[in-house]
């Protein structure tokens, strides 16, 4: 049985960046995950490798971001409308940002790791174990943050989880 899903909003440009260079499909698959996947203008300019356009042909849905956000100290401007977004309509915020992070968390607002949401594609039956794997390999390739113990962490999330 199909669970129905809440709409996300993709809050952290690096996740964008991360999906975009190690398998730009997964975008896709988020959006067939959450239902929606808005990503906020502001986010969308800081990801130079992704036109307006060409993030519509991957499903995701470009919002305008407000010209006025509420300060947030420690927050650049494109979190700033993550937070706001995540807040005003309930959507949960897919981030490796630690301030931001820390910031939704405060307010409630229900934030998923990069990887973690490979994890739930893998759990949902959207993409293989094998496929998640080498998606998060790669992201490890380009991104410094993730680290070795991060990986080792992933996979061990990845091993527990049993197929429907």
């Amino acid at each position: 049985m199909q669970v129905e899903h809440r709409v996300a909003a993709i809050c952290d440009a690096n996740v964008l960046i991360d999906y975009l260079d190690s398998d730009e499909d997964i975008i896709r698959e988020l959006v067939a995950y959450w239902g929606t996947v808005h990503v906020p203008t502001r986010v969308l300019h800081e990801v130079k490798t992704l036109s307006a356009e060409r993030a519509v042909g991957l499903g995701l849905s470009v919002i305008e971001t407000p010209l006025v956000l509420p300060p947030t100290p420690g927050l650049s401007g494109p979190d700033r409308a993550c937070l706001h977004f995540a807040l005003a309509e309930g959507w949960v915020c897919i981030t490796n940002d630690r301030p931001l992070r820390r910031e939704c968390g405060r307010l409630g607002c229900k934030v998923v790791w990069g990887l973690e949401m490979l994890l739930l594609l893998v759990a949902d039956g959207q993409i293989s174990k094998a496929r998640s794997k080498g998606i998060a390999e790669q992201i490890a390739t380009i991104n410094p943050e993730i680290t070795i113990s991060l990986l080792e962490s992933f996979y061990e999330k990845l091993e527990s989880i049993k197929p429907e």
